[in-house]
Order: C-alpha cells, then structure tokens, then sequence
C-alpha cells in the first residue's frame, strides 16, 4: 500500500511538472503585463519571446505586432508562435538600418519551430545577407510555416544572397498552406533560398507576383532559388506572375543550381500550376517571354501532373505535364487564357473558371478527376470537349429582364449549371429545353460561368456577366 501511495505520489508531482512547464505567453501591441493572457499580454517581441523557454511553450501574437529583430538561436527544444485563426500580423523593420525579424545563425540542435496563423510584412530593405523573415544556417533545426503570409518583404539591393522572406541551409523546413505575395531581392530567390544541406517541403502554397531585380543574365529564381544539395519538394502549389529582371529563360520563376557531381534528387514538382510568369526584355524594360523554371544540368529534376509554359529541358523527368520545353520538346506552352486566372487576396490564392475556348487548356481535374493542379480547389467539373456540341448551342442574356435564354439545336439530354468564379454552383437545370431561358434576377452583378452537359461527356462553357 505505501508503495502504490509512493508511486502514485510520484506520477502527481511528474504529471503537475508536466502540466506547468509547458505555457501560453502572449503578446498584444500597447501591452504593459507579464504575457499570462491576452488582457495582460507583454508589450513586444523580445520580452514575450525571452518567456518561451521549454518544449511545447505557444507565443501567442493578437493583432499587429512589430516583430523586431529577433536571435531565437538558443531555443534547443519545440515551441508554436501562433496568431488569430484568421491571422495576425509581425511587422518588420524598414528604411536605415533595416534587419530581418528572426534568425537562427548559433548551434541549435533539436530546435523545432512552427509559426502558425501569422502575416510576415513590411520587412523591407533589409542589410543583412539573406532572409528578410526568417534566416536559418543550423543543421538539426525543424522550421515549419503554417497558414502563413508573407507580403511585401524585401532586401536591400546590396545584398548579393537571396530569399526576399526565406534563407535556408541545412535545416529542414516545411512550408503548407501559405501565401508568398510581391516579395523581392536583387537575386538567388525573390521569395525563398534553399541552400546548401537544406531539406524544403512546400504544399498548397501560392507564389504571387515574386521578383528578383538583377539584370545579370546569371542570377534569377523570381519566387525560389534551389542550390548546391538542397532538396525541395512542391506539391500542389501556384506560381503567377512573378518575374526577374533579366531576359534568361533558364533562371525564370524556379532556379535550381545544383553542383557539377551532384546525381541526387534536388527539386521536384507535382501536381502544381505555373502561369503568366516573365522575363524582362532588357531594351524596353517591359516584361517578356514567360519562365517557368530553369535548372543547370546537374542533380536530378522531376516536373510531373503540372501546368506551365515553359521549363528547361535540364529537367530530367517530365511526366504528365503540359509545358513547353527548351530545345525543341513538341509540347506546347499551357493556354489558359480563357480561364481567367485572377488572384483574390481575400483566400490568397489564384482562381479560375472553365475555359470558354474550345481546345484551351486548364488546371481543372488535370492531376485526376475532381482534383485541380495548383494550391486552389476550384469544384469545378471539365469534362471532353466537343467541337460540334458547342456549335450546337446560342447563349444571349437580356440585361432588362436579367433572363439568360439558352438555344440548341440538337436533340441530346441535356443539362445547364451556373457558376460563379469561386467555383460555386448557383443554379442547375436538368433536362433543360431547346429553349430555355433561365432567371437570374436572384445572383449578384458579376461574371458567371454556363457549363452545358451532353450524353458521352460531352460538355460546353460559356462566360457571361450579370450587371
């Protein structure tokens, strides 16, 4: 009996040790507590930052918080900084003597950091060499970004290393869900470096309008920069519009530079989406052709169930893919023109409808049915185009009775939905008529989507606008 009282003594203490070492510190602008809850958060960074001192311990951030300058080198252990569900922001330093928000440049092994739920902004014009967010050159250390922002972050253009946001080398780094928005640096990576040792996963995340400004033929990456022995693994990601500031194809939008020995795997892409991503013509100062990724020849590069319009053929394995490729590849460049890819920054991601060119392409159900390339999900069906079907339908609608009237001469059995350009259904019609006019005085003003369905798969989209 003493034993079992000695025992279950000892499991109490372990359990309430357990219990207390493992805390919430939270931080709020204007804050003037000791960070034990939100209505008496600390003030700032560094001394919310200072309490976070054991494995498990969550820095909670509310609203906007100017981040600082912040070593988190000694914290061997696992911790969360984590803001609202719906994001909260760390604001950089900018102008004279500008520096990144968090570095981890020291021995710390065992280090395992997840940033959760924050917008990393208004880092701009930061001195020092890599990273405008976040610096990280240790083996052994764990950085994960989740449902993170990172916008308008930016090195000075004396910095000859990259990462815009991110500089990474040997430590593993998993990026999911998140948005990398107008980040730039002179070279090697607007966005994101991966160096030297560096293990990289990037999933669901959309690169947007991302840029390096050197018009040295010899340096690029506009959104990611991928070195030495780094590995990088993409999955399900979007890359638009970003662009370098010289005419190199071979250094577009993904630049993997590997070593001249080097016969390991270094960057692979799935199942993702490239679109409108430039070059710069050097004598107009316009934007060019476009620039998808450029590899040297080295490593091991794997571009696989992805939409682009144009890759290096130094990618060694390209499957199932949609892309131009350098030195004469009978591919063709991705056509998406009519499926009006727009960026809507109120999800962080790049949208799209059903293409209304018969023979377009699109990212709709291109990995497998009912799943889109790219970080965004559309719900949108697509299914064989038929010339002759579509030739068979008139689509006109009357602005003053807000009537879409749908003709067809064929006898098929046939059905309409409308979608709007989130990718919802908003009004289905089975068995429609020969002659079917459809109300819409229920939908807002906007541009919507008529998909007409036949027997065999055959299928017919149109765009319209309601106003």
């Amino acid at each position: 009996m003493k034993k079992i009282t000695i025992f279950t003594l000892c499991l109490t203490l372990f359990l309430v040790g357990s219990l207390y070492s493992q805390q919430t510190v939270w931080v709020i602008a204007g804050g003037t507590g000791d960070g034990t809850s939100q209505g008496n958060a600390f003030g700032n960074m560094t001394d919310a930052l200072a309490q976070i001192d054991s494995a498990g311990d969550v820095l909670r951030v509310v609203g906007t918080v100017a981040a600082g300058s912040q070593n988190i080198s000694a914290k061997n252990f696992q911790y969360t900084i984590e803001g609202d569900a719906v994001g909260s922001t760390l604001t950089g330093i900018t102008g004279a003597g500008a520096a990144r928000m968090f570095t981890i440049n020291a021995a710390s092994s065992g280090q395992n950091v997840t940033f959760k739920n924050i917008i990393f902004s208004g880092s701009t014009g930061s001195t020092l060499a890599g990273g405008a967010v976040l610096y990280s050159n240790q083996p052994n250390v764990t950085i994960n970004f989740e449902n993170c922002r990172f916008v308008g972050n930016s090195l000075d253009s004396s910095v000859l290393a990259g990462g815009g946001a991110l500089y990474f080398q040997n430590s593993t780094v998993t990026i999911k869900d998140c948005l990398f928005k107008e980040n730039q640096a002179l070279r090697s990576g607007g966005a994101i470096y991966v160096g030297t040792g560096a293990n990289t996963t990037i999933t669901r995340s959309t690169f947007y309008k991302n840029s390096t400004t050197d018009t040295n033929g010899a340096f690029g990456g506009g959104a990611l920069y991928v070195v030495s022995t780094a590995v990088v693994t993409v999955d399900y990601c979007t890359f638009f519009q970003n662009n370098i500031g010289h005419p190199n194809q071979d250094y577009g939008t993904i630049r993997t530079e590997a070593t001249l020995n080097s016969t390991s795997v270094c960057t692979t892409i799935t199942n993702s989406l490239f679109y409108d991503n430039k070059v710069k013509n050097l004598d107009t100062g316009e934007l060019g052709g476009p620039s998808d990724w450029g590899s040297s020849p080295h490593g091991i590069q794997t571009f696989s169930k992805s939409i682009g319009q144009w890759i290096t053929s130094n990618i060694d394995v390209r499957t199932n893919f949609i892309s131009s490729v350098k030195g004469g590849d009978p591919l063709a460049a991705a056509n998406l023109g009519s499926s009006n890819l727009t960026y809507d920054d109120a999800i962080g991601k790049v949208k799209y409808n059903v293409p209304t060119v018969a023979g377009e392409n699109s990212p709709i159900g291109f990995v497998s049915a009912g799943v889109d390339a790219g970080a965004w999900q559309s719900g949108l069906t697509l299914s064989v185009k038929d010339n002759e079907f579509a030739a068979d339908f008139s689509v006109s609608y009357n602005a003053q009775t807000k009537n879409l009237r749908v003709i067809r001469s064929n006898d098929d059995l046939v059905s309409l939905e409308i979608y709007n350009l989130i990718g919802s259904k908003v009004i289905s019609r089975t068995s429609a008529s020969k002659d079917e006019n459809i109300s819409a005085s229920n939908l807002q003003s906007g541009v919507y989507v008529l998909v007409a369905k036949g027997s065999e798969n055959k299928t017919f989209a149109k765009k319209f606008v309601i106003n």
